[in-house]
């Protein structure tokens, strides 16, 4: 007889199980056969019994189907029942993918929908149609084992012969009989050769108990299981005859609930016993538990139809201390409801309300807002109660592997930002699936899809960060920048050689450029052969590698050389043990042992795959879509027992049966849609064409059952969050129907009001227990001051500090020189610099301080390697071009200008910097023109033969204050470098005229009049005029710019000199190009101003520019900077004369 424990406590039950173990100890060398769910249950249970007794052993925890199985095949028959079930659903997927290619299921109509689904195939590639029959295989395995465990009279009764039996049930249900016929055969061409019917397995197991008593264990305890089939539990409830049987079930109410109903059931009762609304909540009696506890109330009623001693060992969640209001907290009260089986609705007819922070129901904007929601919230929890430590925390998420990175940004990272007297959390993430988390497992697996990779060197350089294949081929992180360095400069996009490019474009007109074969020619050659970048036999050498950096080009190549054998080979068919062996090979010679988790799991996988086919008795050949098949459903499950309760905050997804209490538990993800979840039954499931029955596990059942056995394991506080809010449109969101069960609760029963309409009250800043609304809203942003005011605030003073100067930005006046930032003086009495320094500071002067002053350097230097070849010419590629045509043309080497010509296109072709297509040879005669007509320009002016230019250099000393409101001087030394050809000063360039163009010649110009007017010595007295020439390539035309005769040239250089050194003491917002725009538009106003600062058709406006959003986050006011802007740079663009000819 079995002896069943119902408690509501979990710990209770322990309690029970230690004391049945203690008064009734087995014999010595006798183990304590345990059966729980899942890993997390026996982890629990080990460290609680060892906190107990001060050591846990002798103890043998099975799960359910591994301990039946094992005992059925002990009792029935171990010689004639195989030692691992050729029926299980791993073993069970190969026998079927290999029983559907026989050719008789092919020829036979019964299967004619089945052979035609895995048959039909866009292309003609064989491994295609078998890796859709290996697929259906698997969803086919699946579904018998769902019979066998739920249906085994469906078995039975195929295993007789008998197929009309669905007939008396449902004579009009053709789909189900056309789908049970060819399941059925199926089914009983599997079982030729080893019959298997699971109820008579189970009869011959039962009847040889007594001649096999010893194969019984002393004890079986069956711990925290609350679903099982009622199969089992008939085998179970058979062998309880012999040995002692134990079942502790938790059971969240002790009066009988195996008839309470949900409100639409009772509602459905109504209309045959109408008798008012009292009758109808006593057929509900609690809600949560009516509404949520289905599968418990099953899994009840099963277990009621067997004779049990009954040992209850409830208890109130309600304190007995005479003050019992200050002692209870809400959580409790809601605990208590569900044990006593009371609908607190109908008690707090008059509404009274009861708040506090035992149950926290939170509503953020998206998942990350959720964990840094529940991350202050927590440091608020241990900063209230001393006893509360990291491992009494539990937080479960739908799917844990979505809130993973989030997880480790805010808890494992985001910590070091918080001040010195704040302790970290630390966390362990349980749960997580290898494919996802393991940077191991995702290198093996991509690795193994060599055959269809394109070699894209992105992905190539990023396995080369693994520290298993660093150590292995001798890589370290300065040697894959330089590889990075060397790939950018070669070219390398993607492709192994031509053949491989050819192969994957489906074209035998490709060229070889851009391919890793392609670019270690250029560095190899370039290596032997040059030291410095030229072009030799239509090939350019590039001199990048040196010295003994030739071996780390010799590793990257033998890395390159090993995938491309891998490539190769992978593409072979071989059986399940040849698969084991190759791919052993392939890990031992691709990684070095250096992560232990990684290491074990891929192995798993592989050993998997052989023990599998060998229970299968299968041994055919399989094409490489299969392993990659198999191996990723292998990584895509979730690793239960790994991280699960190690002494830290733990982090785990919502699986059933895992009821182990928490003094805090949280649950992030409650959103509508996503939780209860839901799995949609395939088209020929059987089951599902069929009304359920008791005992039939769901999906969605489990996940409400879970969330029940979440209430009522709290001890301290339950933590709800969901995303209520939109990110993008910031409209309500529903919660899950789940939490929207409990919100009904607490508002009929507690008297709470949630309010996540279209404008909500912001909560955040309020007390919890003063606020009209005990939905915690958190703000979008983790910087929003609302984080900072409240009953649970941020600690997070970097987020304050962003929040403050935002709010400082948005509330001031935004008078930019003054008030948001505070001066940097200047500690020397001279500076030196240079004319280019000067040109670059009225470009951009916020750029300008940051580099000289800050030291800050906000420029994207990291080498962007690209997978995708270029298809147009790049802008900077083209402009060098252009400028090295133009020189060319001006220079007057006694080489013919064609042949010049000739090899500096060459060898722009032979680079890889522009696209390998035929169209280019029409642009590179096109750029060959404008550079002509650019030239000709230039040589046409006065000032004649450019080539006879002379470059005069000097320098002139101006002492210029410091400041507007201080005395003091600094000497400022300015160089210069002037381009002078008789009486002009001349620049040109191949592009049209920009900012920093006008910049350069009007400064010039300033400086070579204040010269002539107080330094004649500096040899510029004949010079007039500075002029620059541009080729504009949308009009097709040269351009030429002048300055000449400047008014007041001494007092507009030294302007320009003082606002230099008052931009070297705070970020000025004198832009050019922004003062170019504010000029040349009149009568800007700010919407244009905003429009021209986040232009969305610019992916380079000014509000996109990364030292502009550092120092101005937000569009400045126009009132702020017209007048600074329009005094400096107004003359600029007034006296600059265009030459038109």
């Amino acid at each position: 007889m079995i002896h069943l424990y119902p408690a509501n406590k979990m710990e209770n039950l322990l309690a029970l199980l230690d004391k049945i173990h203690q008064v009734s100890p087995l014999p010595v060398f006798a183990k304590e056969v345990i059966v729980v769910q899942n890993a997390g249950m026996q982890h629990w249970l080990n460290m609680s019994l060892a906190q107990s007794r001060q050591i846990s052993l002798a103890n043998e925890f099975l799960l359910p189907a591994q301990f039946l199985w094992q005992l059925m095949r002990s009792l029935a028959s171990a010689e004639k029942v195989p030692d691992q079930s050729p029926y299980s659903r791993e073993a069970l997927c190969w026998r079927i993918y290999q029983e559907l290619a026989v050719q008789d299921v092919i020829d036979n109509e019964l299967y004619q929908e089945v052979t035609h689904y895995w048959q039909q195939s866009d292309n003609f590639d064989s491994s295609a149609k078998q890796l859709k029959r290996y697929q259906l295989s698997c969803q086919l395995a699946d579904l018998y084992e769902q019979y066998l465990i739920f249906r085994p009279q469906w078995i039975n009764h195929w295993y007789q012969g008998d197929f009309t039996f669905h007939d008396k049930s449902d004579n009009n249900d053709e789909s189900f009989k056309k789908l049970s016929a060819w399941q059925s055969d199926l089914w009983l061409r599997l079982t030729q050769e080893t019959p298997y019917n699971p109820l008579e397995l189970m009869q011959s197991a039962i009847d040889n108990i007594e001649e096999n008593l010893h194969l019984l264990p002393k004890r079986i305890s069956f711990f925290g299981i609350n679903a099982m089939a009622p199969m089992w539990l008939s085998f179970i409830n058979a062998i309880s005859e012999h040995t002692q049987v134990h079942f502790f079930h938790l059971n969240p109410c002790f009066n009988y609930w195996g008839d309470i109903k949900t409100q639409k059931q009772a509602l459905q009762h109504m209309n045959e016993w109408t008798e008012g609304y009292n009758d109808i909540s006593k057929l509900i009696g609690n809600p949560l538990l009516a509404n949520l506890g289905q599968q418990g109330r099953e899994f009840l009623a099963l277990l009621q139809q067997y004779s049990t001693i009954d040992i209850d060992v409830y208890q109130s969640f309600l304190s007995n201390d005479s003050n019992k209001e200050a002692k209870n907290s809400l959580l409790t009260q809601v605990q208590e409801d569900i044990l006593t089986l009371t609908d607190g609705c109908l008690l707090n007819k008059q509404g009274t309300k009861t708040v506090d922070d035992s149950i926290v129901l939170t509503s953020g904007h998206s998942a990350l807002r959720e964990v840094q929601g529940l991350h202050d919230w927590l440091l608020h929890q241990f900063n209230e109660d001393p006893s509360l430590t990291p491992k009494d925390v539990l937080v479960m998420c739908p799917q844990v592997e979505e809130y993973a990175p989030y997880v480790q940004a805010v808890f494992a990272s985001g910590w070091q930002d918080l001040s010195g007297d704040i302790p970290p959390l630390p966390c362990s993430i349980s749960d997580r699936i290898s494919k996802e988390s393991n940077p191991l497992v995702i290198a093996f697996t991509e690795i193994i899809s060599l055959p269809d990779s394109r070699f894209n060197v992105s992905q190539i350089l990023s396995w080369l960060k693994i520290p298993a294949i660093q150590t292995k081929f001798g890589f370290t992180n300065d040697c894959i920048e330089k590889c990075s360095q060397w790939l950018n400069e070669a070219c390398v996009h993607w492709g192994l050689d031509q053949p491989h490019k050819q192969q994957v474009l489906n074209s035998h007109t490709i060229s070889g450029q851009f391919t890793w074969q392609f670019g270690f020619t250029k560095l190899l050659q370039g290596f032997a052969y040059a030291d410095q970048e030229c072009l030799y036999q239509d090939q350019v050498l590039l001199a990048d590698v040196e010295g003994n950096d030739a071996l780390i080009l010799g590793n990257l190549m033998l890395f390159i050389e090993q995938l491309q054998l891998f490539s190769t080979t992978l593409s072979q068919l071989r059986t399940p043990q040849q698969w084991h062996q190759y791919l052993t090979n392939l890990l031992t010679q691709t990684f070095e042992f250096t992560d232990e988790v990684g290491f074990v799991a891929i192995n798993t996988a592989i050993e998997s795959l052989v023990e599998y086919c060998d229970h299968a008795q299968f041994t055919d050949a399989l094409s490489l879509n299969i392993i990659k098949e198999f191996l990723n459903n292998h990584f895509s499950q979730p690793d239960a027992g790994r991280q699960f309760m190690v002494g830290q905050v733990t982090f785990c997804s919502m699986l059933p049966m895992r009821s182990i209490p928490f003094k805090v538990i949280a649950v992030l993800g409650l959103n509508d849609g996503e939780f209860p979840r839901q799995r949609q039954p395939l088209g020929f499931d059987l089951m599902a064409l069929k009304p359920s029955i008791i005992g039939d596990r769901s999906r969605r059942g489990d996940d409400k059952y879970l969330f029940l056995e979440a209430i009522i394991s709290a001890r301290k506080a339950l933590y709800l969050s969901f995303q209520g809010r939109n990110i993008k449109k910031n409209s309500p969101k529903e919660p899950s129907v789940v939490l929207k069960e409990l919100i009904n609760y607490l508002t009929l029963a507690y008297g709470w009001h949630f309010d996540y309409s279209d404008n909500p009250i912001i909560t955040s800043e309020l007390d919890v227990a003063d606020s009209t609304n005990q939905l915690r809203q958190l703000p979008m942003q983790a910087f929003s001051l609302r984080n900072f005011t409240g009953r649970f605030t941020s600690f997070d003073p970097h987020w304050l500090s962003l929040g403050q100067a935002l709010a400082k930005s948005t509330t001031l006046d935004n008078n930019i020189d003054n008030k948001l930032f505070s001066p940097l003086p200047l500690s020397e009495n001279e500076i030196t610099l240079s004319v280019s320094d000067l040109i670059n500071f009225y470009h951009h002067p916020a750029k300008h301080f940051a580099k000289k002053r800050l030291n800050l350097y906000l420029d994207n230097q990291t080498v962007e390697l690209s997978d995708v070849e270029p298809f147009t010419p790049d802008r900077l590629e083209s402009y060098l071009y252009n400028q090295e045509l133009l020189a060319q043309h001006l220079n007057d080497s006694p080489e013919p200008i064609e042949s010049r010509l000739a090899q500096v296109t060459a060898f722009a072709k032979a680079s890889g910097k522009f696209p390998a297509l035929p169209t280019m040879d029409e642009e590179f005669q096109k750029w060959q023109a404008n550079s002509k007509s650019l030239a000709e320009a230039i040589k046409n002016d006065d000032a004649q033969n450019v080539d006879s230019l002379e470059f005069i250099t000097g320098e002139i000393i101006i002492p210029i204050k410091k400041g507007k409101d201080t005395a003091d001087i600094i000497s400022v030394t300015l160089q210069y470098q002037l381009p002078i050809k008789g009486e002009h000063c001349i620049f040109y360039r191949s592009s049209a005229a920009k900012i920093k163009d006008k910049l350069a010649l009007y400064i010039s110009q300033l400086l070579i009049q204040t010269l002539n007017s107080s330094h004649p010595e500096h040899g510029l007295s004949n010079v007039v005029a500075t002029i620059g020439f541009y080729f504009n390539t949308k009009s097709q035309k040269v351009e030429q710019f002048k300055y000449q005769s400047l008014n007041d040239t001494a007092h507009s250089l030294e302007v320009l000199l003082q606002e230099y050194i008052a931009g070297l003491q705070r970020p000025l917002l004198l832009n050019g190009e922004l003062a170019e725009k504010v000029v040349k538009s009149k009568g800007m106003d700010q919407n244009a101003l905003e429009n021209f600062w986040h232009d969305s058709n610019n992916t380079f406006c000014l509000g996109n520019d990364p030292y502009l959003q550092y120092f101005w986050p937000q569009c400045p006011l126009l009132n702020d900077i017209i007048d600074p802007l329009m005094a400096l740079y107004q003359p600029i663009f007034a006296q600059l004369k265009q030459v038109k000819k």
